[in-house]
């Protein structure tokens, strides 16, 4: 069941390796004997892309099989959902598919108007424009345009073809966002990627509104450059300065007992 984000628990170190911006994640929507870790180390220009099969062998770095992207990325804002890993190629606001099985792009579409380049970027820089992020109801791609004025866009997408749905401006500009994540319609934000972070305002895609929230989480190793909801798992990952560290979430639930409006 969803529910409203109302606590987040202390880190967990998975690993320490790589440089210090990058992402790393495992399949939002496959069965749970599917435990396959992908690992993208750096935030542009990057194509190598590390597949573990479990997450033991990405703790050990062992058995892991490597894809070579076709389109180099930008940032660290990469999902993989379905199979297949969506990305941000590289000095353009152009959002790509790439099936893992079939080693192919299945489908490429710009984001019509998304700054790219650094042009909206978080707090931290990074050719962090574009971030794509899935949570319970799907896939959705968080960004900002000059139209409104760098404020966060967040727009459900269509898996398949890349074809915007909808979209909310949430009037939270991006540059003052350190990251941010979707869980059950929600947009969380959080207000720095340093030490003393804490998630500080929710958009609710739901009724279209926002609140200002004081949700502490401890940012261990004082960079958060990538932050992320799995919905499957119900962790948020993280790459923390080198550091591969995930989060549980405590959701609040409302629950409506018979008789009530």
């Amino acid at each position: 069941g969803c529910g409203k984000l109302t606590g987040v628990s202390n880190p967990i170190t998975i690993r320490a390796s790589g440089s210090r911006f990058g992402s790393w994640m495992t399949d939002t929507m496959t069965p749970s004997a599917d435990s396959r870790v992908w690992y993208m180390d750096g935030y542009y220009k990057g194509r190598r892309v590390l597949e573990f099969r479990t997450l033991n062998d990405f703790v050990t770095g062992q058995n892991f099989v490597q894809h070579l992207l076709p389109h180099p990325w930008a940032g660290t804002g990469h999902v993989v959902f379905n199979g297949s890993l969506y990305y941000n190629k590289y000095q353009s606001n152009i959002a790509v598919k790439y099936h893992f099985r079939s080693r192919s792009v299945l489908v490429q579409r710009s984001l019509v108007g998304a700054g790219y380049n650094n042009t909206f970027p978080y707090s931290w820089g990074g050719f962090s424009d574009i971030d794509f992020m899935v949570d319970e109801s799907g896939l959705w791609v968080v960004y900002t345009t000059n139209q409104n004025a760098g404020n966060i866009v967040v727009s459900r997408v269509d898996p398949q073809t890349l074809e915007v749905l909808r979209s909310w401006d949430t009037g939270y500009p991006k540059r003052s966002a350190g990251e941010s994540f979707m869980i059950c319609g929600t947009l969380y934000v959080t207000n720095s990627h340093l030490a003393g972070a804490k998630i500080y305002f929710a958009y609710y895609t739901n009724t279209s509104s926002y609140e200002y929230t004081d949700i502490p989480f401890h940012n261990q190793y004082s960079h958060i450059s990538m932050l992320d909801y799995n919905p499957r798992e119900r962790v948020l990952y993280t790459w923390n300065n080198g550091h591969q560290v995930i989060y549980n979430v405590t959701l609040f639930h409302v629950i409506k007992t018979s008789g009530e409006m």
